[in-house]
C-alpha cells in the first residue's frame, strides 16, 4: 500500500522559477505564505500537511514524473512542515555536493515540465 506523506497542487509559477530550474537544476517551492521578495523565484502551492518525515529513498512525483530522494538538508522537513518550503535540486546521480539546510536532492531523469494545477506528491 502506497502512503502519501504530502500532496499539494501548484497554484502559481514565478517569472524566474523555471529559469532557475533550467540554469541551476533547482525549484524553490512555497505554500501560499511566500514572502513577497521571493514571489518571482518560486512555485507557489496549496497548503499541505506533511504526515511523516521525508527520508532518503522516498519517491516524489512532480507533474507525473517520478524522482527519488537521495539526501536532505538538515532543515528540509521542518521547513516543509512550517512553510511548505524546500529547494528541490535535480541530478541524474548523487554527486555528493554539499546541500543547503532546506535542500532536497532528487535523482531521476530530466526536469519536470510544470504547469499551474500540477501535483507534487511525496510517497
Amino acid at each position: 500500500m502506497i502512503i502519501v506523506k504530502y500532496s499539494v497542487t501548484f497554484t502559481a509559477i514565478g517569472d524566474f522559477a523555471l529559469q532557475l530550474l533550467r540554469t541551476r537544476g533547482s525549484l524553490i517551492i512555497f505554500d501560499k505564505g511566500v514572502p513577497l521578495a521571493y514571489e518571482n523565484m518560486v512555485l507557489t502551492h496549496t497548503k499541505g500537511n506533511l504526515t511523516a518525515d521525508v527520508v532518503p529513498g522516498d519517491t516524489i512525483l512532480i507533474a507525473e514524473r517520478e524522482y527519488s530522494v537521495a539526501r536532505l538538508g538538515s532543515d528540509a522537513n521542518k521547513n516543509l512542515r512550517e512553510h511548505g518550503h524546500v529547494t528541490l535540486r535535480f541530478a541524474e546521480n548523487d554527486d555528493g555536493e554539499e546541500l543547503q539546510p532546506g535542500d532536497v536532492l532528487l535523482t531521476g531523469e530530466r526536469f519536470p515540465r510544470i504547469m499551474v494545477g500540477d501535483l507534487l506528491e511525496i510517497l
